[in-house]
């Protein structure tokens, strides 16, 4: 997450997680205007710029998620992320089908595939409290069950924090709500587990960690998967920034998990140190994680059919609106780093 941010997706962090001294992130729900949105929203760009890969953005919906596909394609995207709920709340908002089923329509118009649901923050399925626990698990039942309705692939979630019960109190935690969620939730949708940065008592900053709770459920092989965050990855200790440490990263990865197993990648560069365990986002090129390494890491031929979508602050006006255009020119910045000359 950004710290002191003001807006999840004005000054901060579209999807970064909170800190411990306060969830202050809030869905914006003004503030999805741009240029693009005065014009004809079949005036898109043509698919040519990346035939192979999908590649997008988390996108903020101000309760206009159809808005919201039809800017994330303007961009360039053929991907999407947004989250489904308030990120720092509890409660879900009412069930709305015919808006949730006008944006998986606008999804698939605009080949937006994957859509990918990110899970509130709040979610702490590691968590040693009852009442936490309980709610954990309702909150993200419920999210996998309106990603279905929202054409959604994918759900990723932050694996969470054992608050000092220890690692293999807080793996069998996590294990023990997926056995309950899993058998009641849409097959079609994939839970995916997202790396952590490590600070404190939280869990999936080590691939041993996150191995360990898919190996203690092979009977959800195909609804269980892994999102890396390169930002989360530089946080944790993984260097990624020359092209040798990034190709150990992967090899890493490999043996431990399996490439097969990667279904997203959040791409975002970050000011903090290597090991840090600290998560601040910030936009390619701005932050320190070397670029060489960056690109041999996403242009790996065996992460083909990783959709990598990006999570980096997006740039606001004088009027403190979404300045798109800026984030267009963002948005091929990560192109060029992702294709193949």
């Amino acid at each position: 997450m950004q710290e002191n941010v003001h807006s999840v997706y004005s000054r901060g962090d579209p999807c970064g997680r909170p800190s411990e001294e306060g969830l202050r992130m809030q869905e914006n729900e003004e503030n999805v205007h741009s240029v693009y949105s005065r014009g004809d929203p079949h005036d898109l760009p043509s698919e040519n710029h990346h035939p192979t890969r999908r590649i997008g953005r988390h996108m903020p919906t101000g309760s206009k998620p159809v808005k919201a596909a039809q800017i994330a394609r303007q961009l360039g995207c053929n991907a999407i992320q947004i989250f489904a709920s308030n990120p720092t709340g509890w409660r879900p908002p009412a069930d709305n089908p015919q808006t949730s089923a006008a944006f998986a329509q606008a999804a698939r118009e605009y080949n937006l595939v994957p859509v990918v649901i990110h899970a509130p923050y709040l979610i702490n399925l590691a968590s040693p409290d009852e009442l936490i626990w309980d709610k954990s698990i309702a909150l993200l039942t419920w999210t996998l069950l309106r990603a279905a309705q929202l054409g959604a692939s994918y759900v990723v979630f932050h694996t969470g924090s054992h608050r000092g019960s220890g690692v293999e109190a807080g793996i069998t935690r996590i294990v023990e709500a997926l056995e309950r969620i899993l058998p009641i939730t849409p097959p079609e949708v994939m839970l995916l587990l997202e790396n952590d940065v490590g600070a404190g008592d939280s869990l999936g900053h080590s691939f041993e960690q996150l191995a360990a709770i898919l190996h203690r459920l092979p009977q959800y092989a195909d609804r269980l998967g892994i999102c890396l965050d390169t930002a989360h990855l530089w946080g944790a200790g993984h260097d990624i920034g020359t092209p040798t440490s990034a190709y150990q990263v992967l090899a890493h990865f490999d043996e431990t998990i399996g490439l097969s197993r990667l279904k997203v990648i959040h791409l975002n560069d970050t000011a903090m140190l290597l090991g840090s365990h600290r998560d601040v986002h910030t936009r390619l090129g701005e932050g320190i994680i070397g670029q060489e390494g960056l690109q041999t890491f996403l242009r790996d031929p065996r992460l083909e059919h990783v959709a990598i979508l990006l999570e980096t602050p997006i740039k606001t006006d004088e009027h403190d609106k979404e300045d798109w255009e800026h984030d267009k020119r963002h948005f091929e910045r990560a192109l060029a780093l992702i294709q193949k000359p």
